[in-house]
């Protein structure tokens, strides 16, 4: 029989290294205690006739095994909260390795701080096309059909966070969302193709000039009677000085 902080060896019944030990208790059988050791594995294995003093330092063994194993295993880090953009970590690391312009993420915590919408840098400019491309290739290759299941840009905003969520709905066929300034809304008048520029130079005499050819400009009278000195009645000139 051998027991120490390491293994458990009890022939003809057990010999295996107490990290293969998924617990210990005891049972009485007959009215008589018996020892019970279940493995990782599922396996269960009964060791009968064992001295209570045998069975104290069996426990204790194993006790101190738990206490240096917990004492060994390094700290857990608990990860930054998700917010809005949520991925998997296999996609943030892919991500990471798409993003070499930060200077090298070192850690989860770095690339999700960064994956946070900022509105303070929606001015923030274009990142790198290879980059940007990348990242769509990813979202892509990520076998996704339904654009709100990948991250939402805001509207015209440029923050890094946007960026990336753009090239990922790009990546998975959702249509661009605008970050330009608002259109420009043109008047009714300005839509209009100008043939004359006519400027009103007397009482009921109007000057009509070609906006391509200054050149080309023409003395229309509305008086009794109506008439323009390119010499023809009802020409374009005097129609467009009526229409105005």
């Amino acid at each position: 029989m051998n027991i120490n902080p390491k293994i458990l060896s009890i022939p003809p019944f057990i010999s295996t290294s107490w990290k293969n030990i998924a617990s210990l208790h005891a049972e009485v059988h007959n009215s008589t205690p018996i020892l019970v050791v279940t493995l990782h594995s599922g396996a269960r294995i009964e060791v009968p006739n064992l001295e209570p003093v045998m069975m104290e330092a069996i426990f204790s063994a194993h006790s101190r095994f738990l206490e240096l194993e917990e004492r060994a295993a390094p700290p857990k880090t608990p990860l930054p909260p998700r917010g809005p953009f949520h991925l998997s970590g296999n996609t943030e690391q892919t991500l990471s390795l798409a993003l070499p312009f930060t200077g090298g993420i070192t850690n989860i915590e770095s690339f999700g701080t960064m994956l946070q919408h900022n509105p303070e840098q929606a001015d923030t400019p274009d990142l790198p096309c290879d980059v940007l491309d990348k990242i769509t290739q990813i979202s892509r290759s990520m076998g996704i059909d339904d654009p709100h299941a990948v991250p939402k840009p805001e509207p015209h905003c440029n923050c890094v966070r946007c960026q990336i969520a753009r090239a990922m709905q790009a990546g998975v066929g959702a249509e661009s969302v605008a970050t330009d300034a608002p259109e420009e809304i043109v008047s009714d008048e300005e839509l209009q193709f100008r043939t004359w520029d006519i400027a009103q130079t007397d009482d009921k005499l109007y000057l009509v000039t070609n906006p391509l050819d200054k050149e080309e400009h023409y003395n229309v009278f509305l008086g009794d009677p109506i008439g323009c000195t390119c010499g023809q009645a009802s020409c374009e000139h005097i129609k467009a000085v009526l229409n105005t």
